[in-house]
């Protein structure tokens, strides 16, 4: 969310609208999802091969211990769901297709920008972890985090335009010159602090002597996420500016604006550019436009003080949601797709890094999340009249369906997904599920991920959730992994696991350590694999969604930290040694606690899906197709044909994303829907494979026990 072109503006201007702040003692306000995103990019941290959690962790654990440093007290408000009037439907789509283009520029080995897609789990982990205030909105924060800021009289931390509009008495720190990696001593008071640049509205608008109370329209006027004033012939704003070419059309803008005594006469001053037929229209968008940026106490001082539960939770909309599940919620500790689900029926699949010929890494997930769209949507249809519930099955009108939107090769869709139950769920109310004996809420998880309750035993509990997991992407996926796949995913667990212990530890990963290429920066002869980038994508998905089943489920099995789990650049490269005909031996030492570990995992494992799984697999060393991407190809260097062409003809608007959006539109209509068209037909250098109704990668069936 922002208003185009307004921070660019701010930031530019020689007239210092940003003044420098020695900070430090004070509350912060910290827009979440705008801090993880501007982190890990500003960084340089990986997003070519599936992410570096841990390296991003270990920022979040720095930029937080250097808050507390300087005795600033953080207080961290994510987004939630999609806002219940749908109001941002537009740029919520373009927003979705231009990350798919970014996740297919990635793939082709060129610049672009896309969060992995377990980042939000990593970053609410470590904020419980280190015990840092949290709030997950149930709908969007934006509005949230400005009515918190003006109630306690403290700062946003945000890189969002939309904050230099609210009337914030006490402004806003942009994140970009919020210097917190180098905590700095001010020599008079001998005091720690954190250089930054501050904004305020008042010192702003003095500059401009124009009313506050205008910004709202001259946001809208720019264009914001809410109201897009398409039918207005605006005059030559540039003739009003008085700074000269550079910034002219919105300093042209301001100072026409300021002539208005307030936002009435401004409203009918704009009118007179309109059409009359479009008049109605324009007034309105406008008109909605100022209560946007209305600010009256909000729903989140309440909550980080004593837990109170938003009033709006509890009417309207979102009465929808369970009482038992808002407090997890508001804490983080729930997916926001609850609320999708829940209130539009509509769930979002995060675009990777993916071979783009083949059906979106999504896909392998599915029945996980279709058995959450029948915990939530079929779990509150139980009654106790059975006739009843039998006459709705019979009749069809019992089924119950989520819009998820996707990928179709690199065009943005939508597709109708059935919620079901599984034998185990039969009875389960949605309403008493938290009531539900651990038991019973354990053989939903493992029926789910085709785990029967004997492979529970021998697998030490901190193990079960990724290695189930883990078995349940080997037995799905497509194209099937190969032993080298395999190998690389478990040594990267290793990898993560030991470089949280004692330093002595760690380095008894050898070679393995060795491979770690660091903070994002690839070596010149280390290129993306079509293969693994595609099977660690299915991988990370299947892994989100169990998390999200299991916290659904109140945590019948121990939840991982995702941050251990996965080391996209070192798994890779473990991939590429085993490739070469590096023994998997030579990675760790012998005896050391990484063999240990690796040992312990591989038995887990092979537990799961039979030694002789393993054997019928792929070694992952034999001579490839020539067809097939080989490791070490210069991906920059391949040819791109009418897959390339299709990526170029998608006229899709860039936009400056400040953060990922987790709302959608509820499509109407066919069962699938293409949001964007596209002419031509889809091939590129990858291997081409067998279409035909049998063929496995076209469709993922669950394989489960139905107990």
């Amino acid at each position: 969310m922002g208003v185009q072109g307004l921070k660019t503006f701010i930031e530019s201007s020689n007239r210092n609208y940003l003044r420098s702040w020695a900070f430090r003692d004070k509350r912060l306000i910290i827009d979440g999802c705008n801090l993880y995103y501007m982190l890990y990019f500003d960084c340089n941290l990986d997003q070519m091969h599936g992410g570096d959690y841990d390296a991003f962790e270990k920022l979040l654990i720095q930029f937080f211990e250097n808050l507390a440093a300087c005795d600033i007290s953080p207080y961290v408000v994510l987004d939630g769901g999609a806002d219940h009037t749908d109001k941002k439907f537009d740029t919520v789509m373009k927003r979705k297709q231009q990350r798919i283009k970014e996740a297919y520029a990635l793939s082709m080995g060129k610049r672009g920008r896309l969060l992995p897609t377990l980042i939000k789990n990593v970053f609410r982990q470590l904020l419980h972890k280190l015990k840092v205030p949290l709030v997950q909105c149930l709908e969007e924060a934006d509005w949230e985090i400005a009515a918190l800021a003006k109630e306690w009289n403290c700062p946003v931390l945000s890189n969002d335009s939309d904050f230099y509009i609210f009337n914030l008495r006490a402004g806003v720190l942009p994140i970009t010159h919020f210097q917190w990696k180098k905590v700095r001593v001010n020599k008079r008071t001998n005091k720690k602090i954190i250089l930054a640049k501050h904004f305020t509205l008042g010192k702003f608008c003095t500059s401009f002597k124009m009313n506050a109370d205008l910004l709202p329209i001259f946001a809208s006027i720019l264009g914001n996420d809410y109201v897009k004033l398409q039918n207005i012939k605006y005059p030559n704003w540039e003739k009003y500016s008085v700074t000269g070419i550079e910034n002219a059309r919105i300093d042209g803008m301001l100072n026409w604006l300021s002539q208005f005594p307030g936002p009435e006469e401004a409203v009918s001053a704009l009118l007179k550019f309109t059409d009359n037929k479009e008049k109605a229209i324009v007034q309105e968008a406008l008109l909605m436009g100022i209560k946007e940026y209305k600010l009256i106490p909000g729903s989140l001082a309440p909550f980080f003080d004593s837990k109170v539960i938003p009033q709006s939770a509890l009417t309207g909309p979102l009465q929808v949601l369970p009482k038992w599940t808002l407090k997890p919620l508001l804490e983080g500790r729930m997916s926001s797709s609850i609320i999708d689900v829940l209130v539009h029926q509509r769930v979002s699949l995060m675009p990777q890094v993916e071979n783009f010929q083949l059906p979106s890494s999504s896909e392998i997930s599915r029945p996980i999340r279709q058995v959450i769209y029948g915990l939530l949507l079929l779990g509150g249809q139980q009654t106790a009249n059975k006739q009843a519930l039998a006459d709705k099955a019979v009749t069809g009108t019992s089924k119950r369906y989520v819009e998820e939107y996707g990928r179709q090769q690199l065009r943005l869709s939508n597709q109708k997904v059935e919620a079901i139950q599984t034998k185990v769920m039969e009875g389960l109310q949605l309403e008493t599920l938290y009531k539900e004996p651990h038991d019973v809420r354990l053989q939903v998880f493992i029926d789910t991920l085709g785990v029967s309750p004997a492979m529970l035993r021998g697998i030490p509990r901190a193990l079960q959730l990724q290695m189930f997991v883990t078995r349940y992407w080997l037995v799905n996926t497509q194209p099937q992994p190969c032993q080298v796949h395999l190998w690389g995913l478990l040594l990267g667990m290793v990898n993560g696991t030991l470089s949280r212990t004692p330093k002595t530890e760690s380095d008894m990963l050898l070679r393995l350590k060795k491979l770690q290429i660091g903070q994002g920066k690839l070596e010149d002869d280390f290129y993306l694999e079509d293969e693994a980038a595609h099977l660690y994508s299915q991988w990370q998905s299947c892994l989100k969604w169990s998390v999200n089943l299991n916290r659904l489920l109140l945590d019948p099995l121990f939840e991982p930290e995702c941050a251990c789990l996965y080391r996209g650049t070192l798994v890779h490269q473990a991939v590429g040694e085993l490739r070469r005909g590096i023994a998997l031996e030579s990675l760790l030492m012998r005896g050391s606690g990484a063999e240990q570990l690796f040992k312990q995992l591989k038995d887990a494992i092979v537990s799961l899906v039979g030694e002789d799984f393993i054997k019928k697999m792929k070694t992952g060393l034999e001579k490839r197709d020539a067809g097939e991407t080989q490791s070490g190809c210069k991906r920059q260097n391949q040819p791109i044909d009418d897959l390339s062409s299709c990526f170029e003809h998608l006229m899709v608007e860039d936009i400056d994303d400040n953060e990922y959006d987790d709302g959608w539109n509820k499509a109407k209509g066919h069962n699938k829907t293409e949001i964007s068209d596209c002419p031509y037909t889809a091939r590129t250098r990858h291997k081409a494979k067998v279409r035909n109704a049998d063929n496995p990668s076209k469709k993922y069936e669950r394989i489960c026990y139905n107990l």
